[in-house]
């Protein structure tokens, strides 16, 4: 009797085992993306329109979920925030959608796939804040994706973070938050013509962009200088320099005169609604005088809250063992994990109201 019961239990075991093998496993949620072009003009009343092309991507429906819309920086394009190397590391698009954002990867106007006008100082700091808010509108009303936007997060990096808060003083509250990173109200001058200034030259000397400009104030960087001037060598993949350098892009003389406008003008005080600021330990392109060239968190965080109005709530973070290129060093999860707290806490991934809305304590 107790040998049959045995004999019993072992039959319904196989059974039982065969049934589970042969359910279907929930695959997990893919991660979908598609490209758009959008027509755009450079100053308000202007008649000639550009396209701009980015990529917008979403793990699952896109419908009721906040999107962010990511801006580059110089002589970078949208690749930038999804790196094609050891994805799961070092892309934020991956990271963000994943946390339920939906993420639109724009390459600027004068980058990438985007139009580069034909006269580069039409592309500046202004129209390129002109430009971010004519893509923040029409995320809004579902020219992207066929899919309308309650909330809207604009993320910027370095010259991307320069025109998102120039987009912001412009079209203050337009975006629900400010993302910005590698990016602060103080420029170390010093640093940046020993690291920066002198390893420009024009894009039309470049092998890379053989035949693709005439006008000589599209720039780029000097073959073999990106890792002195935006990495910190000690925490990065040498693999991931060697490949930043193969895709590496353009910026224009008139970018790289008016950005620093922001940073010593006052329009800052005019943005509203919350505002954070990511920044590397070592990233010593903006860590200048103003701060005394300390830049500890709480020195960042003091000195920035002058810089801005009443009307922002601002947190600052700063990324240990980084330097200026947050998301292309061996800690970018670090990076990709203060950002997303910070906008889960402040606006929060769907259009339901955010747990700490800014003016919260």
């Amino acid at each position: 009797m107790i040998r049959n019961f045995t004999l019993s239990l072992a039959a319904l075991a196989m059974v039982l085992a065969a049934f589970v093998t042969a359910q279907p496993v929930a695959a997990e949620t893919t991660l979908q993306c598609s490209d758009h072009t959008l027509n755009v003009t450079l100053a308000p009343g202007a008649t000639d329109t550009y396209h701009v092309v980015g990529t917008l991507c979403s793990q699952g429906p896109a419908t009721g979920k906040t999107v962010q819309l990511l801006l580059h920086g110089m002589t970078y394009a949208r690749y930038y925030w999804d790196f094609p190397y050891q994805a799961e590391h070092y892309s934020y698009v991956r990271s963000a959608t994943k946390r339920g954002y939906v993420t639109f990867n724009l390459d600027r106007i004068g980058t990438g796939a985007s139009d580069h006008p034909a006269d580069s100082s039409l592309v500046n700091l202004y129209s390129n804040a002109y430009v971010v808010h004519q893509v923040v509108e029409a995320l809004r009303a579902g020219q992207v994706g066929s899919t309308s936007f309650a909330k809207v997060i604009v993320v910027g990096h370095s010259l991307g973070s320069m025109i998102a808060a120039s987009y912001a003083s412009s079209h203050p509250g337009e975006a629900n938050g400010i993302i910005i990173t590698g990016w602060m109200h103080s420029i170390n001058w010093d640093v940046a013509n020993t690291l920066l200034v002198p390893n420009l030259y024009p894009a039309l000397f470049d092998p890379k962009f053989a035949g693709q400009f005439t006008d000589p104030y599209y720039l780029t960087t000097l073959p073999g200088t990106r890792g002195s001037s935006f990495y910190y060598l000690p925490n990065t993949d040498p693999q991931v320099v060697a490949l930043d350098e193969s895709l590496k892009q353009t910026v224009t003389y008139a970018e790289f005169l008016t950005a620093p406008d922001v940073v010593y003008d006052q329009s800052s005080l005019q943005i509203t609604g919350p505002v954070q600021i990511v920044y590397g330990q070592y990233d010593h392109l903006f860590c200048g005088p103003e701060l005394n060239y300390n830049c500890s968190e709480a020195s960042v965080q003091a000195y920035e809250e002058t810089r801005f109005g009443p009307a922002v709530c601002l947190e600052t973070a700063m990324i240990h063992d980084a330097g200026h290129d947050l998301n292309l060093h061996l800690n970018a999860n670090a990076t990709y994990s203060k950002m997303l707290s910070w906008a889960d806490r402040h606006v929060g991934s769907t259009a339901d109201p955010a747990p700490q809305p800014c003016g919260t304590p």
